[in-house]
């Protein structure tokens, strides 16, 4: 990354390729296009926590749906051959073929859908706002661009003198900003209010 410019581009497991990039040394720009659908929506570094954190994601759901077809293929199994008496194979057969075939999907789903992410928190309400795939295009591309984005936030708050409640109320507007884009859930967004509000002293609530 040469000089100033910060762009990141990722393909996700859905098959959507994914630009982040700086834009005038303040805004997170994220553009996601996919075969049927495209979004896009800025982020105020301003707004953003000083470091990214790593995080797994796990899809326990689907592991879940993995051992819960092998447990019930078992029990099948050995529950069934003595309630069978025609076509005993031919069923047992059934049940052993939709639980493999089900248990395998399943762990599939499970091994794709779980995956390590480099996330960007807002700065006080703690929702993640940019997640980048870890390792994605490579750990060096994705390292470096993380490690310049963290010190322009640092660099860029340290020159700017902002009170606690314009900092507060430019990252409520964000996050319903997002919230109306379908970035984030509105049940993320009203946890997000709630905690945001009772950051503001009373007389600025009362305004």
């Amino acid at each position: 990354m040469a000089g100033n410019e910060y762009i990141l581009k990722q393909r996700n497991v859905s098959g959507c390729n994914i630009q982040i990039k700086l834009v005038d040394g303040r805004e997170l720009q994220v553009l996601s296009k996919g075969k049927k659908s495209e979004k896009s929506y800025s982020v105020d570094i301003l707004s953003l926590q000083d470091e990214s954190k790593k995080v797994a994601l796990i899809a326990w759901k689907w592991l879940f749906y993995s051992l819960g077809f092998f447990l019930i293929m078992l029990l099948l199994l050995k529950v069934l051959p003595g309630f069978l008496n025609t076509d005993k194979n031919l069923y047992l057969g059934i049940v052993l073929a939709v639980g493999v075939i089900g248990s395998l999907t399943s762990f599939i789903l499970f091994w794709k859908k779980s995956s390590k992410k480099q996330i960007f928190y807002s700065r006080k309400a703690n929702v993640p706002v940019v997640i980048l795939g870890a390792g994605n295009p490579s750990n060096k591309l994705l390292s470096d661009f993380v490690a310049g984005i963290e010190t322009r936030i640092k660099k860029f708050r340290s020159h700017m003198d902002i009170d606690d409640e314009k900092q507060l109320t430019g990252e409520m507007k964000m996050l319903r900003r997002l919230s109306d884009n379908g970035v984030i859930s509105k049940k993320d967004y009203e946890k997000a209010k709630t905690k945001l509000f009772s950051g503001f002293d009373s007389n600025f609530v009362e305004r």
